[in-house]
C-alpha cells in the first residue's frame, strides 16, 4: 500500500516561477517545478500570474496545497511530480540493488543494457530511463528478480585477434 505523505510546508523559490519548495512531515524535502501543471491545466490559468502562484499554502491537515479562489492541488500528486523531477545518483541504484537482492551484474541483464552502462552506479546522476525502470521494477510484486533472463543462455564469447574487429551484423556470431 502507498504511503500517505502529508506536507508540512510549501515555499514558492525565488527567482524560479512557478517552483516550489516542499518539505514533507516526514522530514523530506522535494522542489518541485509545477510549470507543466500551471500552463497546460486551464483550471490553474490564474496561477501564470508570479504574484498569486507564491500565495500557495498547505491545506486539509497537510493533504495539499491550495491558493486563492479556491485552487488545490493533492498532496499525492505533489509527491508523485516530485519523484518525476528528481535526480538519482549511483549509490541510489546501489540501493535498489540491495532492496531487490541483486548482483550488480543483474541490473545489466533486467535493463537489458550492457554491464559498462549500468556502471552508472558509482555517477553521481544516472540516466532518466534506468531511474524510471527501477522506480517501476520497485512498485511490481515479486520485483525486479521476476525479470531475471534466466532461461537465457549465456552469451557466447568470440575470441580475438589483436587488433582485429569484431562485425556485430556477422551471422556466425549470432549462432550458438
Amino acid at each position: 500500500m502507498e504511503e500517505l505523505r502529508r506536507i508540512r510546508s510549501v515555499s514558492a523559490v525565488r527567482g524560479k516561477p512557478y517552483t516550489m519548495r516542499v518539505a514533507w512531515q516526514n522530514g523530506t524535502k522535494a522542489t518541485v517545478d509545477m510549470t507543466g501543471v500551471v500552463h497546460r491545466l486551464s483550471a490553474f490559468k490564474p496561477l501564470r500570474d508570479p504574484a498569486a502562484f507564491r500565495k500557495a499554502r498547505v491545506i486539509a491537515d497537510g493533504l495539499g496545497i491550495g491558493w486563492d479562489g479556491g485552487l488545490d492541488y493533492s498532496a499525492r500528486s505533489l509527491r508523485l511530480l516530485a519523484e518525476e523531477q528528481c535526480t538519482l545518483s549511483g549509490a541510489d541504484l546501489v540501493e535498489f540493488e540491495r532492496r531487490a537482492g541483486l548482483t550488480t551484474r543483474e541490473p545489466a541483464q533486467i535493463f537489458d543494457v550492457a554491464p559498462r552502462t549500468a556502471s552508472y552506479r558509482r555517477s553521481d546522476c544516472l540516466p532518466r530511463c534506468l531511474l524510471q525502470h527501477a522506480a517501476f521494477l520497485a512498485q511490481r510484486p515479486g520485483g525486479a528478480r521476476r525479470l531475471l533472463p534466466s532461461s537465457r543462455p549465456p552469451a557466447r564469447q568470440t575470441p580475438q585477434r589483436k587488433g582485429s574487429r569484431v562485425n556485430p551484423r556477422d551471422p556466425a556470431l549470432s549462432r550458438q
